[in-house]
């Protein structure tokens, strides 16, 4: 009988920590066992800038999530990247089947990988190698070529690369709390796996996570991703525009825009007024609830426009025909989906994380789509093995995703050692 397998999420975000813990019975069963939540501290738009206070809202975030099952050594951690550090190119590569059964093996499939690594930059390392797609003589649209025959095979693949230094400071701040980090995941990817259907993959979909400090932006196409990308705007900005607009503080503008706030003004009562509460000497003072709504419209606006431009960027000329999915803290405002619609006029959804029956109510919620998708991400990529820059150990081949954290052709064996 097979053992019980346990899993923790580590979602490191501007606005908050989420620590997810969970185990897979020897059934296939899936139960949260528990979750801690606090407010980040020294990290923006997802660089770590002091990483003691990093390690501490970390530190606390795990021991809220082990109140209910005692503490121990964690093993399997999947933490979420984030930030505009964050860049992607799709690659091709080509190698001739030599084997004299002429049948596609793994192993040549894992060459082929190895082959289209691209050239980094100095500083740079490989996050993710995602196939696209296969080309086996010339037959285009093949998911898994092994066991087919077939003397020529190409290889179209996504890569995302990030910043060593980025990459190295979050597997830090885990294993300072005595955690091992199992592989370190993009947050749009893992975004992806809590929100996305599995017609929106084919069919094409832009998936962005407006998270408080960046706006996470994956492309799909024909299943696979296809395009990731990081705006560093998030629903912080629109708290700080609201905040000069209303002349009040963050912590009040922040209240005001969680309780009376709108990007949409149009769909606002006309008459409908809200108070605002005095701040330094001026009195308290009431407002149209579209005079609030005004500001978080214009900021939202621009996210949706640059959102728009990452997608031209991509050499796109419109959003796919599975629409616009938006998800992350940023998403759950009131009036988005008709804004998007009015702008844009394509398909739109507000997405909630899913595929965990029983999952807990203060986790349904749109802010905790990549928490919950790291943990889908753990189980659905269980057998592969950590990136290079958590223990330098080389990645194998599987049928969906391959995640190697090192080198290109000319330095395969290049390894980050973190301190």
């Amino acid at each position: 009988m097979s053992k019980d397998t346990f899993y923790t999420a580590v979602d490191i975000g501007t606005d908050k920590v989420t620590s997810i813990m969970a185990r897979v019975g020897s059934e296939g069963e899936l139960k949260i066992l528990g979750t801690g939540v606090v407010p980040s501290e020294g990290i923006q738009k997802g660089r770590i800038d002091n990483i003691d206070e990093v390690q501490v809202t970390v530190q606390s975030s795990l021991e809220e999530a082990q109140r209910y099952i005692g503490k121990g050594v964690l093993t399997g951690v999947y933490s979420s990247v984030s930030g505009n550090h964050i860049s992607c190119l799709n690659t091709k590569e080509m190698i001739e089947n030599l084997s004299d059964v002429g049948n596609i093996s793994t192993q040549m499939l894992d060459r082929l990988l190895r082959g289209s690594f691209p050239e980094l930059n100095p500083g740079q390392e490989i996050l993710h190698v995602i196939p696209i797609g296969y080309h086996v003589d010339g037959m285009t649209g093949v998911r898994n070529p092994v066991g087919l025959h077939g003397s020529h095979v190409e290889v179209e693949a996504h890569v995302v690369l990030g910043d060593v230094a980025v990459l190295k400071n979050t597997v830090k701040v885990i294993e300072a709390n005595k955690a091992t980090v199992k592989s370190l995941v993009l947050h749009s990817l893992a975004s992806a796996e809590a929100t996305l259907t599995g017609d929106e993959r084919e069919m094409g979909v832009v998936l962005a996570d407006i998270g408080a400090g960046t706006t996470d932006v994956i492309i799909y196409r024909q299943g696979n991703p296809w395009y990731s990308a990081v705006i560093p705007v998030g629903g912080n900005q629109l708290t700080r525009d609201l905040s000069v607009a209303l002349r009040s503080s963050i912590y009040m503008a922040e209240e005001m825009k969680i309780k009376w706030g709108s990007v949409n003004p149009e769909a606002v009562p006309a008459d409908e007024e809200v108070v605002i509460p005095s701040f330094q000497g001026e009195p308290k003072r009431v407002i149209s609830r579209r005079e609030l709504a005004e500001p978080l419209n214009a900021r939202m606006f621009e996210i949706l426009k640059l959102v728009l431009m990452k997608v031209r960027q991509a050499g796109l000329r419109e959003i796919p025909t599975g629409g616009l999915v938006l998800t992350g803290g940023g998403a759950d405002i009131s009036g988005l989906a008709g804004l998007v619609q009015k702008m844009l006029g394509v398909p739109v959804r507000i997405a909630h994380p899913e595929g965990i029956s029983g999952l807990p109510v203060q986790l349904r919620k749109p802010a905790f789509s990549a928490a919950v998708g790291l943990l889908l991400w753990g189980i659905k990529h269980q057998g592969e093995t950590q990136s290079s820059f958590v223990n330098g150990d080389r990645s194998r081949v599987g049928n969906k995703s391959w995640r190697w954290g090192l080198g290109n052709k000319q330095q395969e064996r290049r390894r980050v050692k973190v301190g």
